[in-house]
């Protein structure tokens, strides 16, 4: 049985998920996992044991795999900025890509935790939302703080977003799944679940919208649609094609030319077009990887 050491956050170790069952082919048994987060393994059964990093990469049942691998793909050609980030992580484990390979999380267990969060909060039909992400959801104490802000969407904006949402959608509960700390909207009910059971909840959504963080990837895994603003990260290496991916220089087809990573407009999308775009997904669009 092989370990491999999965690093990142939530949307980066959601991302692996989706070399376990080729990788599970690869080493012809389960598979074990050394990661920060779990949850983005658990009930998995292709996976053996998944083993927290709070315990020491000494810990003996990391120390009887056959082989313990790592990699880290934006220490690699990822950098280019042409690999998405499940192509990466395939070809550093050496394993074919397919653009329709999807991450896959297993929370069906909190199916009905989450039914009863729902009726406590009367809620029946519902779209997510999520504006800012960036801080890590085991240790986030006191004041906000963002590693990368250019990928949040301005507060102003994303309450335009949501006062448009209940304009359109009356009847719909607006859920705004981040945490305590972070930016709270007037007419959005809160979601104070684990992030795992934020999985479960979008498999019945409406569908979602969202910056670039784990929603984005929850998605391919939930098989759910939804709008994803782009800031200071490309959605060719991180994005999926089922979803409309909007940034500020960039009418829904990626343009190389017109990317510049420090540029704080990349996210000012004009909120009338997020919600315009949100009420013409096309729910039919099998997940994908996004190439274009």
């Amino acid at each position: 049985m092989n370990t491999y050491v999965v690093e990142g956050g939530i949307g980066k170790c959601t991302a692996f998920t989706a070399l376990i069952s080729k990788l599970t082919e690869k080493d012809k048994s389960p598979v074990q996992i050394y990661t920060p987060y779990i949850d983005c393994f658990a009930s998995n059964p292709n996976v053996k044991l998944v083993l927290e990093q709070s315990l020491h990469i000494t810990d003996p049942r990391i120390l009887q795999s056959d082989n313990i691998f790592y990699s880290e793909p934006y220490k690699s050609n990822f950098q280019f900025g042409k690999e998405h980030i499940i192509e990466s992580y395939c070809k550093l484990h050496g394993v074919e890509f397919d653009v329709n390979m999807k991450p896959k999380l297993y929370t069906s267990q909190h199916a009905e935790e989450v039914k009863a969060w729902k009726d406590k909060n009367n809620i029946d039909k519902y779209i997510l939302v999520q504006f800012s992400g960036g801080q890590s959801p085991i240790a986030y104490t006191g004041q906000y703080n963002n590693h990368n802000p250019n990928r949040n969407y301005p507060p102003f904006l994303a309450q335009n977003i949501i006062t448009l949402l209940k304009e359109e959608y009356p009847n719909f509960a607006i859920i705004d799944c981040t945490l305590p700390n972070e930016p709270t909207f007037l007419n959005t009910i809160k979601c104070d679940l684990h992030w795992s059971r934020i999985h479960e909840l979008l498999k019945d959504s409406e569908g979602f919208i969202s910056i670039d963080s784990c929603m984005n990837h929850f998605s391919a895994s939930a098989n759910k649609h939804g709008v994803v603003l782009w800031g200071s990260t490309r959605w060719i290496q991180f994005g999926y094609s089922h979803n409309t991916n909007l940034q500020f220089h960039m009418d829904l087809e990626w343009n190389e030319s017109k990317y510049v990573d420090s540029d704080p407009r990349n996210i000012m999308i004009d909120p009338n077009k997020v919600v315009e775009e949100f009420k013409k997904l096309d729910k039919s669009k099998p997940v994908a990887c996004a190439t274009n």
